[in-house]
């Protein structure tokens, strides 16, 4: 029986006023300090031009290239303005638009699937519509959603499932669609390289429907269906991993070999079907003890887990639950590049569960169906009593799903929101302690973001934003050679890390290390690597007083003349400068610094107190 217009339509519109409904209050969120200041920080993306768009398009050595999401930041910018506030809200309002799309992709792709397997027209809307309303109410999805870095996430998704849509389409005798199915599978990548495993999905779906109806010239032309994507995946993800060792994203093995890697490898496996399928609490960081070691009972136990897994789909195959072999393909294949076979910094994270939660809720859209449809034909209860059941089990499903969306869409309120709640779930989380540290920092709450620094280096000692922090909440509480130390130790990792390298300079100048404070701060400036009008007469100060400690005398009047020029009307810097000035015996040059600063001073007791330095250079000049 055929399902009316009326009925898709209605559905999908359901669908969508059901997405707005949900994330409606990420919309008053405030960008996150998880990447976020990227956005804003990229003057390419705040202005639509021939050049900035060039600059989108060339690929960069040590970064991956996402073009299509840095250009719907583009159109962000261009809707909504340069006022930052005005753009996050804009922003907000995409992603969620976005994901609504991505919803109605998914639900088209699972239509078209379904009736590849099942005459049952009405069984097939069911369950494709049941599968994709759980799909878009699922809490992991929220950091897709709700960060603003994580763009890619949905627009991936939305062209992934279009190009699965359209190889089906293809796959059932509309040759044209093929061109269409490989153009969305680079428009996915180029929105996310993770989309590079698309070929790997389009082969076992491809596998699965032949299994279904076999058709006599399949093999012929393979080739000619999977060439152009695998030439695409094969040369960019060579491409990525080289690029990821070259940028130090790749690190070391867990266990410290490959193959005890491959341990932590498949409890990374086990734990994202915990987290979709279980966790009721989600986080932005999931600080879990990973079992490497060959002798741990646990590691065997993950190994265990995974090989049921993968022997229900065998075993599936031969009994022909194709559908059921394929999403469990589905799973492991979109989990691949993140499960650490190429170890990265995050051990897992929701964004990561976007894809592979289709798996689940297809399996419980497909059971919720079955009830949906079962009708008894004798008993005490009704034909309908399985429908009523069916009915019952999905709004509970949504509606504690939904409230877990809803709820975690105001932990990502702001970033202290975030990282708090993220550590009060796992206080090991490193990008939590690193992150909470950095606002710590601004709030100069330093004896917190000492200990919470620490502890992010005891579980990642490579982490050198945490150790720079670190150094930076000593050299304010004055533990200055701790500081430098450490800020050391973080070059040592990373030694291009500028805010390393002026923290550097900053503690050999307070500590009183004029010597290498003068070859740090020479160093500085020989890459241009003082920033704006403010800090450069800062930094010509700090150069110049440390040149004349060390014996460089008219070094150190050039310095401060340029100190000077560039303080304009900022008393601070005017006041640093004429006791340097003084200091130095340059009781002329001090008395003109000081008379610069008198008219910028509005306190009268500071007046009176200046009259009197005033009055005291006179008589000693």
């Amino acid at each position: 029986m055929t399902i009316p217009k009326k009925q898709y339509l209605g559905l999908a519109l359901l669908m969508v006023v059901l997405v707005l409904g949900l994330y409606h209050n990420i919309l008053d969120n405030e960008a996150t300090n998880w990447d976020d200041p990227a956005i804003f920080n990229r003057t390419a993306l705040h202005e639509i031009t021939a050049e900035n768009v060039g600059k989108i398009l060339t690929v960069s050595k040590l970064s991956t290239f996402q073009p299509v999401r840095d250009l719907s930041y583009m159109v962000d910018f261009a809707l909504w303005g340069p006022a930052q506030e005005d753009v996050v809200f804009g922003m907000h309002l995409t992603s969620i638009v976005l994901y609504a799309l991505m919803i109605l992709a998914c639900w088209l792709f699972l239509l078209e699937l379904f009736r590849v397997f099942t005459d049952d027209d009405k069984l097939v809307f069911t369950w494709a519509s049941l599968s994709s309303i759980i799909f878009a109410v699922h809490p992991v999805h929220v950091e897709s959603v709700a960060w603003l870095f994580a763009r890619k996430e949905p627009l991936m998704g939305i062209f992934t499932f279009l190009c699965l849509w359209a190889f089906i389409r293809g796959r059932t005798g509309r040759w044209g669609y093929y061109a269409a199915s490989v153009a969305f599978m680079m428009l996915a990548v180029l929105s996310k390289p993770i989309a590079l495993m698309i070929p790997a999905v389009v082969i076992a779906l491809d596998i699965v429907i032949h299994l279904r109806r076999p058709h006599p010239s399949f093999w012929k032309t393979r080739a000619f269906v999977y060439l152009p994507m695998l030439l695409i995946a094969v040369g960019m993800g060579v491409w990525l991993v080289l690029m990821m060792y070259a940028a130090g994203g790749v690190k070391p093995y867990h266990g410290g070999g490959f193959f005890t890697n491959l341990l932590a490898v498949s409890q990374i496996f086990t734990s994202y079907l915990s987290l979709i399928a279980l966790t009721i609490n989600y986080a932005a960081d999931y600080a879990i003890e990973l079992y490497a070691d060959p002798g741990a009972w646990q590691a065997w136990a993950y190994v265990g887990v995974n090989l049921v897994l993968v022997s229900s789909a065998v075993f599936a195959l031969v009994k022909r639950r194709y559908l059921y072999a394929f999403f469990i393909a589905w799973y492991y294949v979109f989990l691949i590049p993140v499960a650490h076979i190429f170890p990265i910094s995050q051990i897992m994270a929701d964004r990561y569960a976007l894809l592979p939660s289709l798996s689940w809720c297809v399996l419980l859209g497909y059971g919720l169906s079955r009830l949906w449809h079962l009708r008894l034909n004798s008993g005490r209860f009704s034909p309908e009593f399985p429908l009523l059941i069916s009915v019952a089990l999905l709004g509970v499903i949504v509606l504690a799903y939904s409230y877990m969306t809803f709820r975690q869409n105001d932990i990502w309120q702001n970033s202290q929101t975030l990282w708090e709640d993220t550590l009060a779930k796992y206080p090991n989380s490193s990008p939590a302690n690193v992150n909470l540290a950095a606002i710590y920092l601004v709030q100069l709450r330093f004896p917190e973001v000492q200990d919470l620094c620490i502890t992010a280096i005891k579980a990642k000692p490579y982490d050198y934003l945490a150790i720079s922090n670190l150094a930076l909440a000593q050299m304010m509480m004055g533990q200055y050679d701790h500081a430098i130390n450490n800020y050391r130790q973080a070059l040592k990792l990373k030694s291009d890390l500028p805010k390393a390298k002026k923290g550097l300079a900053f503690s050999y100048w307070y500590a009183g290390d004029y010597e290498n404070a003068y070859q740090a701060f020479a160093e500085l400036f020989a890459e241009g690597n003082v920033g704006g009008n403010d800090a450069v007469a800062q930094y010509y100060h700090r150069i110049g007083f440390s040149a004349w400690k060390v014996g460089r005398q008219e070094e150190a009047l050039r310095y401060l003349a340029s100190s000077e020029k560039h303080a304009g009307t900022n008393p601070y810097f005017l006041k640093d400068i004429a006791m340097a000035y003084t200091s130095m015996g340059e009781l002329g040059r001090a008395k003109a610094a000081f008379e610069r600063l008198y008219p910028l001073i509005e306190d009268e007791e500071q007046r009176h107190h200046l009259d009197r330095i005033l009055n005291a250079l006179e008589k000693m000049n």
